[in-house]
């Protein structure tokens, strides 16, 4: 009978230790997963974020080519739009970064 205890609790064990295995590698694919999504939104951000940096340089150009003097260049009202959507980005890019630190933090 002893053996056949030994061998019961092995299998019990070893269950134990598949539903372990299987669960955690279940849960690691989920935050890949959230990992994934974060990363795709981060990179749209970002590509807006040059975009952005283009536009008000594209702008500054056209306004000194046209002779204005560089306080009203920086407080032209185009650029101080495009500046107020890169704190905006940039705000959302910090935001992203921190809940993906969260994210590989919670697996370690």
């Amino acid at each position: 009978m002893g053996m056949l205890q030994r061998l019961s609790h092995d299998l019990r064990a070893g269950w134990v230790t598949l539903r372990h295995g299987t669960a955690k590698a279940a849960t690691r694919a989920l935050e890949e997963g959230e990992l994934l999504g974060y990363r795709l939104e981060l990179r749209k951000v970002e590509q807006q974020l040059d975009d952005l940096h283009v536009d008000i340089g594209e702008r500054t150009i056209e306004l000194h080519d046209r002779g204005e003097a560089p306080d009203r260049i920086v407080a032209d009202s185009e650029v101080v739009r495009l500046m107020k959507q890169v704190q905006t980005l940039q705000d959302e890019r910090t935001k992203l970064l921190l809940e993906m630190n969260d994210i590989t933090v919670e697996e370690a």
